[in-house]
């Protein structure tokens, strides 16, 4: 693979400015972190394969209550990490973001996901290094959304590969099969700075034969208003980044008498974009070198990502005994163009260059899976399953173009390069968990899985900068690799428990490029974990305390490195991550809540990475030690029908580093941000205005080089959005 702007590509979370490279392709210790404003409510996940309270799930979980988003006026990571213990991002384009559970991260060195992602059933993402799935995260709109439920620690034995840091999970509005339902709205936002976003969404959920068939769909529209401006030159426009999102969910599902439920269902989202989210910085003071949420960039760094999803789930309840099958395939492309006149245009003499990417990911995935409760006189629970999975990828670059940087016309130039990655990954696995109840008090929660994966790669590679001309090449890998899980857990009370978690997780190894000084293939990485926590929910759930502390081994860590012009993978260096965990959440008279999230992570290597240029003790990247939030919601009747809510929101990161020590690392600032809202509802009717980022902050979400020389070129410098102001009118049948 070849070496070409690599730590700008992860910056642009995965653009073309690598050549292939690691260039993306798609994408609280139990936290109530949302439905704050629902007072005394019982909040139910599904976080080990089945639905149970929040407060019995011994691991740390964190749900994020869809209602709450759209009060907040929160639709993408950026609106709420902060509120989730544990979780960090980084991101330099909108719809493109690497999302990262307790500090399980090389940033700009990663290109395979850490962090899976489902959606109810379905697994989605990318599994192998090829397509750079740890930076396209999808970023499902709230519409379609019951809720996200938030795994943190190693899932390996439940969700097997890539979930070493944890799991996100998207859990769908469940069917009515009763009740004609619907609900529509529209809203409406200004950037300080920018430009003017909107949202329209609407639902309906019709039973076609009561209690036994419904069809519910869903769909939206919504732009993300732009606040970035192009300074000059032939791209010169304002509010280049912003984005606009479209997509919507269909489901049909049917009770075959009163043990059998199927549900089909569709999802598809769009997401396209104009431009990049960044500021060009100086690169050691990082003040803004063309003025405050100013870039200067030769062309249009315009990208689109898409993604649909297509699941068949059935169900059979057997009284003690449950059957589960899921069927998946998945779609997910991107495209995305960087501007790379600051790196190859200066290469080669001032002209101008454009680089243009396209990565696909096609992917089918079988899970089946028996629970079985209550064997030998209530002695065991038990869980048995089957997963498979294979996915089609594609990664290519077509072309570099090149133009004038005065006028942005065409200029002939030789082929610079074209690539292209082709891969095929197969995964199966089999696994088993056990709960022993020893007493009614005490359980201990066992667990395993096996999995055995294979992988062909190709590439092939031609032009002015490819070393000889031209390189093709071929490679093949096989694994096996073990996880497991064990979790006891003293139940000191109906709500009140503590309990301790060992659980382990891994990534999938690879083939590497024959004939670029690589080894022919590398290792998965792998980590354990070992957590103890505690959870208790008082005075009929008014008072609700969670809280965790964990500590993560790292081996064998995977990293992308370069030789001969060439990048590839390798296992460098091992990392620790230790850190706590804490929600407190109050609600001292109904209707008004309070909460508290905050989290400590001490991530870092133990030992040399000298393949990413890291030294043991150098932090991993874009880690805050410190985040968390305080919230605070009201809700009253004011007369009648007439209800108020008010809320806000206080949340914080403390600073971070960007990269390794040989990567141009900078410290990137603390920053704290303040979100307020506020609603009326009468009624069907409802009228909600909220404010985000209140005071402006400029938080920093990424940073990379511009050039080909990190010490000297200019920094791109991703940032939260500015201060938003919006509202948002919805009518409820």
């Amino acid at each position: 693979m070849i070496q070409i702007l690599s730590s700008r590509s992860v910056l642009l979370a995965g653009t073309a400015a690598a050549l292939l490279a690691a260039a993306p392709a798609f994408a609280q210790s139990a936290d109530a972190a949302a439905d704050e404003g629902a007072a005394n409510q019982e909040i139910v996940v599904t976080a080990q394969k089945r639905s149970q309270r929040l407060q019995d799930v011994p691991a740390s979980v964190a749900v994020v209550d869809s209602d709450t988003l759209t009060q907040q006026g929160a639709v993408k990571f950026e609106d709420y990490a902060s509120r989730v213990p544990g979780l960090s991002l980084s991101s330099g384009r909108p719809g493109l973001t690497q999302v990262t559970l307790r500090g399980i991260t090389t940033g700009p060195a990663q290109s395979a996901a850490a962090t899976s992602f489902y959606v109810d059933e379905a697994p989605i993402g990318s599994v192998n290094a090829y397509t750079g799935g740890s930076n396209t995260t999808l970023d499902l709109d709230p519409a379609i959304l019951s809720q996200i439920e938030v795994l943190k620690g190693p899932q390996g034995t439940l969700y097997g590969a890539n979930s070493m840091g944890g799991l996100i999970k998207y859990v769908t509005t469940a069917p009515d099969f009763t009740t004609v339902s619907g609900r529509i709205s529209a809203g409406v936002n200004g950037v300080r700075g920018g430009g003017t976003g909107y949202s329209v969404r609407g639902s309906v959920s019709v039973p076609l034969v009561t209690d036994s068939l419904v069809i519910r769909a869903s769909a939206f529209n919504r732009r993300d208003a732009g606040f970035i401006d192009i300074n000059g030159g032939p791209a010169a426009r304002e509010n280049v980044n912003y984005a606009d999102v479209t997509g919507g969910r269909v489901q049909l599902a049917a009770k075959l008498g009163s043990n059998v439920r199927i549900s089909l269902q569709a999802i598809g989202q769009d997401t396209k974009v104009g431009g990049t989210s960044v500021i060009d910085v100086n690169p050691t003071t990082l003040a803004p070198l063309y003025g405050d949420l100013q870039q200067r960039h030769l062309s249009r760094e315009r990208g689109k990502v898409s993604f649909r999803l297509y699941n068949g789930t059935i169900n059979v309840d057997l009284g003690s005994v449950e059957l589960v099958s899921s069927t998946t395939y998945q779609t997910a492309k991107a495209d995305t163009g960087v501007d790379a006149s600051s790196g190859f245009g200066v290469a080669l003499g001032g002209i101008g260059v454009r680089s243009v990417q396209h990565t696909t990911v096609a992917r089918w995935s079988q899970e089946f899976r028996v629970d079985a409760n209550g064997l030998a006189g209530g002695l065991l629970d038990t869980q048995v399953g089957f997963y498979y999975t294979h996915e089609n990828d594609a990664n290519r670059i077509p072309k570099f173009y090149t133009f004038n940087t005065v006028t942005g016309a065409d200029v002939a130039f030789p082929n610079i390069a074209t690539a292209s990655i082709t891969s095929k990954y197969t995964e199966y696995s089999v696994f088993a968990n056990a709960t022993v109840h020893f007493s009614e008090q005490f359980d201990v929660l066992l667990g395993g899985r096996y999995s055995h994966d294979s992988q062909v790669y190709d590439h092939n590679y031609a032009g002015l900068i490819i070393p000889g001309g031209s390189n093709v090449g071929h490679g093949t890998e096989k694994a096996d690799v073990f996880t497991f899980l064990v979790t006891p857990r003293l139940k000191i009370s109906d709500n009140a428990m503590v309990y301790l978690r060992v659980s382990s997780g891994y990534r999938p190894g690879g083939p590497n490029a024959p004939g670029v000084g690589a080894p022919v293939t590398f290792d998965p990485d792998r980590l354990t974990s070992y957590e103890a926590g505690f959870k208790v929910s008082a005075l009929d759930r008014m008072l609700t305390f969670d809280a965790a502390v964990f500590h993560t081994d790292w081996k064998d860590v995977q990293i992308q490195t370069s030789a001969g012009g060439f990048n590839f993978f390798v296992n460098g260096g091992d990392a620790v991550s230790t850190g706590g965990e804490a929600t407190i959440r109050l609600t001292p008279t109904r209707g008004l809540t309070f909460g508290l999230n905050a989290a400590y992570t001490d991530a870092h290597l133990t030992e040399d990475a000298a393949a990413a240029g890291g030294l043991k003790g150098d932090r991993m990247p874009l880690v805050p030690r410190w985040s968390g939030s305080l919230t605070a919601q009201y809700e009253t009747t004011l007369s009648g029908d007439l209800d108020l809510s008010l809320g806000g929101v206080i949340s914080h990161v403390s600073d971070r580093i960007s990269n390794y020590t040989n990567r141009a690392p900078r410290t990137l600032p603390a920053y704290t941000t303040i979100g307020l809202n506020a609603g009326l509802s009468y009624k069907n009717y409802s009228l909600t205005v909220y404010a985000k980022n209140l005071t402006d902050e400029r938080g920093i979400t990424a940073l990379g080089t511009l050039g080909l020389t990190p010490a000297s070129s200019p920094f791109a410098m991703g940032i939260i959005t500015p201060r938003t102001i919006g509202a948002e009118l919805a009518i409820r049948f």
